[in-house]
């Protein structure tokens, strides 16, 4: 269904939300999900359907709530077939009835060794599948939630971190608004959003385990000052008023989102690293030639310090550029290799809508290396502003340790790239155990995906930012039996770390980055020669 046709049929029924039509509108909804669950479980090879999120727990807004299904498939060859059935029996269902929304954002299948794996595996999969317990509702088939391994309260405490970046993901749209986008939709977000982390907030730093928005909102105004209450209280408020012309002012919801945030992360900071090892990371930072690669990304850099000259210099005690310093799971989809960070260290809030327009100067460079724009609070926290990136939008200091130890050191003007530093490397404290686990889960991925013929289909850049991705995760394994572990900040360090270790490949390694430099400015280039020799190095390493 058209996103026009959607909103139209989604504001009369959020005007006509009164008896008797809500009893029609509710049992409008439980025939959509029985009919979803009948054609479901009509499909060979599928052994679970959930309804989970809002609907199960009974959260309903009539026109807005989207049904959400989890479905989880045996484990046999026909599984890929199986999926791709379920998929296709959600999406005709979207098409007639809006209240199933996008597949891709709505329904999740997996088989059952995928779902278990993804358990162990993402944090916020381990904190959304095991809140599942309580909240999801079992449609059809066997339980196989209830089976996965139940998590301590501090543990779960510790990964409420997930959720709480999820709805920071969420309320980045607020930064830049589509015009298309309806209010009430806006004003729903927020309600959302701030009943969410309200609901984390509790949990962490109270204690308090929350089931509804509604309740969460009523207890966190407990523990705000009264401007943050009357804040909440508005919030509460846009449930009952979604259509009226009322605008939402995003500043004081950002920063209230932001406030709650860094009590709930400083928490759980001192939960997860209170008693961790440490080891020693050395950082060289790499010359400015070596870490601007693309030449658009230069024309990109100077249109940057433009807009932060002419609108957020009264805001912003520093500006810099610094390489992207951590490691993801998704090994594939998201490596992070030669992203550059834009680090804007506020000095006071800044408003959402200057950070729009900066944003919006960042999405039209046509360079192909990356620019993540991050704001940094109080120097201990840092929220990205990417709207809708959910992997690693919300750093701390004890998480992300290399971030803000490539931070500048105090006021900057105009934006740097990197810090001058005449005192040789930079080192830092890890928190050993994390690293070594995230090294570890990185190499059994990257293993997974070596090994299958499906590598050599993805794009050119793709491959090339992965071979990079995936060499110095091998060249980090090697060296966390050392004293130090030396940690390459771009493609350019990590070929030299290459070539120090596999002296025999140095040759073809240098030619390798030149081609992948060609290709990351969109030049011809003869990298495809190298793929099969490139994932043979990364399967014996």
């Amino acid at each position: 269904m058209k996103p026009r046709s959607r909103y139209l049929i989604q504001r009369l029924i959020l005007r006509t939300d009164f008896f008797p039509l809500t009893y029609f509108y509710r049992t409008v909804y439980e025939l959509s999900i029985r009919l979803a669950s009948l054609l479901l479980r009509r499909v060979d090879g599928v052994v679970s359907v959930y309804l989970r999120r809002g609907l199960a727990k009974g959260e309903v807004v009539y026109g807005l709530s989207d049904i959400d299904l989890t479905v989880i498939v045996a484990d046999d060859e026909t599984g890929n077939t199986v999926k791709d059935r379920v998929k296709s029996i959600d999406a005709g269902l979207s098409c007639y009835i809006p209240l199933f929304g996008r597949v891709e954002e709505e329904l999740g299948v997996y088989s059952i060794s995928e779902f278990k794996r993804m358990y162990d595996d993402y944090d916020l999969h381990r904190f959304r599948f095991n809140e599942g317990r309580h909240t999801w509702r079992l449609l059809f088939g066997e339980d196989v939630v209830s089976a996965l391994p139940r998590l301590e309260e501090l543990v779960l405490r510790c990964l409420a971190a997930e959720e709480l970046k999820v709805w920071w993901a969420a309320v980045n749209a607020e930064l830049v608004p589509s015009r298309d986008r309806p209010l009430f939709d806006r004003k729903y977000l927020w309600y959302k959003a701030i009943s969410e982390l309200s609901k984390v907030f509790l949990f962490v730093c109270q204690g308090q385990g929350v089931q509804t928005r509604e309740e969460a909102l009523d207890r966190v105004r407990s523990y705000l000052g009264d401007e943050q209450r009357g804040l909440v209280d508005g919030v509460r408020g846009y449930i009952g008023h979604l259509t009226s012309r009322e605008e939402v002012d995003a500043d004081p919801l950002l920063e209230l989102f932001i406030g709650l945030a860094a009590e709930t992360l400083k928490e759980i900071e001192q939960i997860s690293y209170m008693e961790s090892g440490g080891k020693t990371a050395v950082l060289d930072l790499p010359q400015t030639h070596d870490l601007i690669l693309d030449s658009p990304i230069e024309d990109a850099l100077r249109r940057v310090q433009a807009a932060i000259d002419s609108e957020l210099r009264p805001y912003l005690d520093s500006v810099a550029i610094i390489p992207q310093a951590e490691f993801g799971l998704d090994v594939l989809s998201n490596s992070d290799i030669d992203t550059l960070y834009l680090a804007l260290v506020r000095r006071r809030p800044v408003p959402a809508e200057k950070l729009g327009r900066l944003l919006s100067v960042i999405s039209g460079s046509v360079s192909r290396q990356r620019i993540e724009p991050f704001v940094v609070v109080e120097n201990r926290l840092a929220f990205s502003l990417r709207a809708g990136v959910q992997n690693d939008c919300v750093k701390t200091v004890a998480a992300s340790p290399l971030f803000f130890r490539l931070l500048p050191e105090g006021s900057t003007d105009p934006l740097v790239v990197c810090r001058e530093r005449d005192s040789g490397p930079i080192r830092c404290e890890l928190a050993l155990g994390a690293f070594e686990e995230t090294i570890a889960k990185r190499v059994s991925k990257i293993d997974a995906v070596a090994s299958t013929r499906d590598i050599y289909k993805v794009r050119p850049l793709d491959f090339l930012r992965f071979f990079w991705a995936a060499a110095r995760t091998k060249l980090l394994a090697r060296s966390l039996e050392a004293d130090e572990i030396h940690i390459p900040l771009n493609s350019a360090q990590i070929v030299e770390g290459m070539v120090e270790s596999y002296p025999e490949h140095s040759d073809w390694l240098r030619r390798l980055h030149r081609e992948y430099v060609k290709e990351l400015a969109g030049e011809e280039n003869e990298s495809y020669r190298f793929y099969s020799r490139a994932i043979d190095l990364l399967k014996w390493v």
